[in-house]
């Protein structure tokens, strides 16, 4: 914890920290302490692990695909994708769980999506795999594919809505003709810090200096770019509350009937 009172000494704003690896929960004690230091933690874990009864964070679960999909990715051994769906399903936590899209996977997106809505966990986050530089499409969709899907994405937002976490102004910003002005010139490096487990800086951000930004498929150079701009920071506020208005009114009448 040297590192943190350090930073504190120098007034660091621990506002957001994700811990990730590796497996974070490994070092459950550490992630214990070092979480205190900021005002909102999220966990990312590949849900093997129980989780611990920590309800003041988010717990970020790497499930990449339906049952099928999640061992073609994974290659883990048979029973763990039914460990982790146990391990995961508690109410009294915030859990998402998050998909990163692949070439492999892309076709449960809607599978999954209904599966997961019967569960207590908050909803699903899916992002695009992103290859390391000198990478084939092995894995990473094209763009042609990724607007697809993008498409797709905003469409089912209009049956899931915030069960699916990223709104469509921040997809919006991932399709091909918005996402190389961004990632160019990728804001998450001047709002956002990432260090390595023995605390040395790790450029450009948590994926290494090996990742090709280029074809970036993470969804935080675009939520960035809307924390960096009052005109999308507005936009999106409002379309949070809107929604949010929605959903109680249509609670509501519900209710009513």
């Amino acid at each position: 914890m040297d590192r943190f009172n350090h930073l504190k000494q120098n007034r660091f704003p621990f506002l957001i920290c994700g811990w990730l690896g590796g497996e974070p929960l490994l070092r459950k004690e550490l992630v214990e302490k070092g979480k205190n230091y900021f005002k909102t933690n999220v966990i990312f874990t590949n849900g093997t692990i129980p989780l611990p009864d920590w309800p003041d964070v988010c717990f970020s679960v790497s499930v990449h695909g339906t049952e099928q999909y999640y061992y073609r990715m994974t290659g883990a051994p048979q029973g763990f994708y039914d460990k982790i769906k146990q391990n995961v399903n508690r109410p009294g936590l915030d859990v998402v769980i998050s998909c990163c899209i692949t070439r492999i996977n892309y076709p449960c997106i809607e599978q999954m999506l209904d599966e997961w809505s019967k569960t207590s966990v908050k909803g699903v986050a899916f992002e695009f795999y992103t290859p390391m530089k000198g990478e084939g499409s092995e894995l990473w969709l094209d763009w042609d594919e990724r607007d697809r899907i993008i498409d797709q994405l905003m469409s089912l937002r209009k049956s899931y809505g915030d069960f699916i976490w990223f709104t469509d102004r921040a997809y919006r910003l991932m399709k091909s003709d918005m996402a190389p002005t961004i990632t160019n010139n990728c804001p998450f490096r001047r709002i956002g810090f990432s260090w390595d487990p023995m605390g040395r800086p790790k450029n450009p951000c948590q994926l290494g200096p090996l990742a090709d930004c280029s074809r970036c498929g993470c969804i935080l150079p675009f939520y960035s770019a809307i924390l960096t701009n009052r005109r999308l920071l507005i936009g999106e506020f409002y379309e949070g509350v809107i929604y949010r208005f929605k959903r109680a009114f249509t609670s509501s009448k519900v209710q009513q009937v």
